[in-house]
Formats: structure tokens, sequence, C-alpha cells
């Protein structure tokens, strides 16, 4: 299943579907429980209106613990070490928006006994659906001897989606003599195919076959690029990506999306006010030269362009050695302070003040040096075609993959920047956004 743009797991979708209904029907019974006690009147607006707050109160903290992670699915010492540190969260939330509001305004006691048995049930849940060791769909795959391999090469890097596959044969006819087989039609609801060998003549017979047994069919190709989350470098690439959504945006839409990273922009530059004159201060103090590192990257359509972000280098180093547009793991130009704004993420405030003029938005490809760029076009063909959206301050790549290792992992850093390219919209500009919040408060993928 695909949410905005993302494959969600059968194993993860189940687990968050489970906690969905424990908590929606267990706050049902905290907010009767909590009129009753206090002697209020029960109805069926304040019953929504209580039972939806609080859970998106459990949901939003779950997630931003990672506790909606496939590897969190198991349960262990991660799982409960997550979980108690969520409790504590989700109890001093309610609290203060109990304070704030009495929409959410409980009875300490009740609030307590719901989390520990929430608790007790997101462990439980867990388990079972960890011990559940037969997939609840088969995947059928249709395809030659190449295009399986690379398939059975990209799945394997993905092990924790718990998707579960058989290849079913590698031409038409052999699809269509196993799909027949009386233990493939009740297991196997979805079969993925080759496109290149739907030239046979019987590929319509075997497609309408599909459809009466209710079976999905879906490209390969496009199953793998939804699953996996990049794009497939085929040669119609190019072509692709032009005529997609996320490039021919209509004009209302993109003002819709200038607006919204104006404002949130705004927003969180009033909002991180302190910190950020906190931050020039301490960097001031500490070594010589401006508090500010500014850089020229390459934007949308090729349009060089001023980055900024805090100073976290010496002056006289900032631009010295082989590697002048990044860094790695105990690089000696970093200062101290320098190392804890960049741990934190906090070195990219300034580039808020991009986003207000204009020229990135708040999520899209990272921008690049000049002559990184120059290198990189010179040697992946298809490198330019990140440059057809506006660079952003966070985006599908530096969430999927170490931005800071990205000269390593370049090919990766592509394939997942020209998907967001491909499928960038509001939901995947959400989502993405949430998951920079959680992989910042658990300090992730910073140098």
């Amino acid at each position: 299943m695909s949410f905005g743009g993302i494959y969600i797991a059968p194993r993860g979708l189940i687990t968050l579907s489970a906690e969905v209904i424990w908590l929606a029907l267990s706050t049902i019974v905290l907010v009767a429980i909590n009129c009753t006690s206090m002697q209020e009147p029960l109805s069926a607006v304040l019953v929504l209106n209580q039972t939806a707050a609080v859970v998106m109160v459990y949901v939003a903290i779950f997630f931003l613990m990672d506790l909606y992670s496939l590897d969190l699915v198991t349960a262990g010492r991660a799982l409960l070490l997550n979980l108690v540190q969520a409790a504590g969260l989700v109890c001093a939330a309610i609290g203060v928006l109990g304070f704030l509001t009495p929409l959410l305004r409980f009875s300490p006691a009740l609030i307590f006994s719901h989390i520990l048995l929430t608790a007790l049930f997101v462990v439980c849940a867990r388990a079972v659906i960890d011990h559940v060791d037969h997939p609840l769909a088969q995947i059928g795959v249709v395809a030659g001897e190449l295009a399986c391999q690379k398939f059975n090469v990209e799945n394997g890097q993905r092990r924790d989606l718990g998707l579960s596959f058989e290849r079913i044969g590698k031409t038409i006819e052999e699809a269509a003599a196993a799909l027949n087989a009386t233990d493939k039609q009740s297991s196997m609801r979805t079969v993925v195919i080759d496109p290149d060998i739907l030239d046979d003549p019987r590929a319509n017979e075997f497609l309408e076959t599909c459809r009466k047994r209710h079976i999905k069919t879906e490209n390969l190709r496009n199953f793998v690029e939804r699953a996996h989350g990049k794009v497939i470098f085929e040669p119609d690439l190019s072509r692709d990506l032009a005529a997609s959504r996320g490039v021919s945006v209509p004009k209302i839409e993109y003002a819709m999306r200038r607006s919204r990273d104006i404002i949130l922009a705004s927003l969180v530059l009033v909002l991180t006010m302190p910190i950020s004159l906190l931050i020039m201060l301490v960097i001031r103090c500490e070594s010589e030269g401006s508090v500010f590192f500014t850089q020229k990257r390459i934007g949308q359509n090729d349009r060089p362009f001023t980055m900024l972000k805090f100073r976290s280098m010496f002056q006289n180093m900032a631009l010295e050695g082989d590697c002048a547009w990044t860094t790695h793991e105990a690089d000696p130009r970093v200062t101290r302070v320098g190392a804890i704004v960049r741990k934190l993420h906090l070195d990219e405030l300034p580039q808020l003040i991009n986003v207000i003029r204009g020229e990135m938005g708040l999520v899209g490809p990272r921008p690049f040096h000049p002559l990184q760029v120059e290198e990189l076009e010179s040697k992946m063909p298809y490198f330019g075609l990140r440059h057809l959206v506006k660079p952003g301050i966070t985006g599908w790549a530096q969430i999927r993959c170490d931005y800071a290792a990205s000269i390593e992992n370049r090919g990766e850093v592509l394939a997942r920047d020209l998907y967001y390219v491909k499928h960038a919209s509001f939901l995947l500009d959400l989502l993405i956004m949430l998951d920079t919040i959680r992989i910042c408060v658990w300090q992730k993928g910073a140098r």
C-alpha cells in the first residue's frame, strides 16, 4: 500500500491499524469513566473530540519516538526502552494540554492507567504480529532472468518491508500455468510483471484472467520504484519525469506550495530566533569570522544562488581540502560549537531565509556546489534532472540516505532525489517533514 508516495509494508500497516483501533476504543471508555467520576454530562461531540485528540497525541509521539519503525515491531529491549520514553512524553503532553484547555482535562489516575494498559497492549500486539511468520498475501513475479536478478537485488536491500515474493514464470505461458494451480489461487493477490514480456500475444488473456480472479497486476519496474522509494534508471526516465506531476505543477498548486513555504519558514524563523541569537553569540565568541557560512549552490533550472548556514568550521579552513563542499567523521575543520549545531541540525536554520527568498523550498533535493554538480553530471547522465524542481532544506533522499556520505553513495541518493522529482506532492512533503522531525529527535544522519 502507498500513502503519499511512500510504500507502507503490510506488517507496519497492521501494527498501526491495531494500535489506532485500540486507542480509539480505549479512549472512548476513558472519556466515559472520566465524565462519570467528575459528574459531567457525556455527549457524542465530547467523546469524538477527546478521543480524536488523545489518539493524535499518542500516534504523534509514537511516530517521533520511532515506534513505527519496522525494526521495532519485534518485542524486545529497544521497543521497551522507546515505549517507556514515549509513555512519559504522552503523560507530559496530555498534562500540559489539559492545563491549557479543558478538552484534555482528565483525572491523573485515569490517564496513568490508560498509558499503562496501552503500553501492555502495544507489547502484546507486536509480539503476536511478529510471530505471524506466514505472509497475508503472496506476490507473484513474472520476469525474465535479467529482470528477476535485478529485482532480487533490490528486494534483498529492503527485507524490513516483510514482502513475500515467488517467481511464477519467466514467460506469460509459464505464469498462466502456475496461476491455474489450486494452491496459487487462494494465496496470490498481486502479480508484478516485467513489461518487456508483455508483447506476448497471450498477455491480454493472462491479464484478463487475473482481473476475473481479483488478482492485482502491476508493472514490475513501477512496483520496485514504489516499494523501494527510488526510480529505476531506464532510457525513458527523462520523458517520465518531464511529464510527471512533480514537475508539471498547476499554477494554483504552485502558489499554494509557495505560500506554505513562506508561512512555515517565517513561523519557524520567529520561533527559533532566541536559539539563533544564542548560536550566533557562541560562534562569534569561539572563533574569528562571520557567524554565517555562505556558498554558491545550484538551484532549480541550474540557476546558482548563495546558500546560508551557520558557520560550523574555522574561517580559514572552511574551503580547504579535497572535500571542500562536504565533511567527514572527526573533520578537523569543524569547531566544537559547530559539531554541536551540526549534530542538532541547527546550522540549517539560516536556509529558511533562502526559502523566503524563493531560492529553496522546505522540501526538495539538497543543492550541490557548482564544482560538485559539474563532476557528477559528467559521471551520471541523469543528474541534471534533479534540478527540475527547487532544492530543499530536507528531502526524500536526506531521510532515506546518509547525505554526508553522498559522494560514495551518489547512485542511491540520485535515485531517491529523482523519485521525489517524479512524485512530489503536498502529502509527500508533509510525510517528509514529519520524518525529518523524527530523525532530528533521534539525531540521525548529521555530520
